[in-house]
């Protein structure tokens, strides 16, 4: 059965694929998020990656932009407000090492264990390898966009 407020933790990719590249699964993932469907839970370190994240690309798109084309930072400014809108911050308190390759990645798994999440989106290598340990251990299900917006959909998450 699939909760009305489903609490997720979503890995930065999934922004940027979402507001970027326009990957029709993460932006289905938003529109949950806008229609009050899911929650998005962060800490303050994957705040501060997105906001840093964000704004590096931002900065290169705007020294590669030809001057003649219009760019429209405001539209962008406005659906990253509209993401991290009523986000449910947590305080990073557990301090795992799953991911030893890159352990950046660890503080989304510390999120979700932080916060008693069951569900991280992410399209990340490091955090796909360790899903079966994850799923053994806690509990945490790591799917993609294109799996988590599916079985949600379908009401296969309980």
């Amino acid at each position: 059965m699939v909760l009305d407020k489903m609490k997720i933790v979503v890995d930065t990719n999934v922004f940027i694929n979402g507001l970027f590249k326009n990957n029709d699964f993460c932006k289905a993932i938003f529109r949950l998020k806008s229609l009050n469907k899911i929650t998005f839970v962060m800490n303050q370190d994957m705040q501060n990656e997105l906001l840093i994240t964000f704004g590096n690309i931002l900065i290169q798109a705007i020294e590669r932009i030809d001057k003649s084309k219009k760019f429209d930072i405001f539209r962008l400014m406005a659906n990253l407000s509209k993401c991290l809108w009523q986000v449910e911050e947590i305080d990073h308190v557990i301090n795992t090492n799953y991911c030893v390759e890159d352990k950046s990645d660890n503080k989304f798994i510390d999120c979700c264990i932080d916060g008693n999440v069951k569900y991280l989106i992410t399209q990340d290598e490091h955090i796909n390898s360790v899903a079966d340990i994850l799923e053994k251990e806690h509990k945490i299900k790591v799917l993609s966009p294109f799996q988590f917006y599916t079985r949600y959909t379908t009401k296969q998450l309980d």
